[in-house]
């Protein structure tokens, strides 16, 4: 197969719109490793969960920035909506992450590969 214009455009085409949610540091955690093993148990749980109703399709750690923490990929753009999920989250309502929302396209089936 090749790669051409028309075929790019009707790739593109295909696509539709997503929230991207960027998950910052927030207050540190505990010093207390027990604790946090706990906070992040719950806040995994809590991913998981959305996943499993389809909020989410994508979720992850970055592991080198000291700021950026995680990113996730909504199946919606409302970002009231959007916004209301991740206020519930246990890491976002204890204020270890801020989180900021964005517009994202992609095009769905796109995966990460096992």
């Amino acid at each position: 197969m090749e790669i051409t214009p028309e075929w790019v455009m009707e790739k593109v085409a295909t696509g539709k719109p997503f929230t991207l949610v960027l998950l910052k540091a927030g207050i540190p955690l505990p010093a207390d490793k027990d604790e946090v093993t706990r906070q992040q148990m719950h806040h995994l749980t809590y991913l998981f969960q959305l996943e499993k109703e389809g909020k989410i399709s994508v979720f992850g750690p970055v592991i080198n920035d000291p700021v950026l923490e995680g990113i996730l990929i909504f199946n919606s753009t409302d970002k009231k909506i959007v916004s209301e999920v991740m206020d519930a989250d246990p890491h976002v309502k204890a204020g270890h992450l801020i989180y900021e929302v964005y517009d994202f396209f992609t095009l769905p089936g796109q995966q990460i590969p096992k």
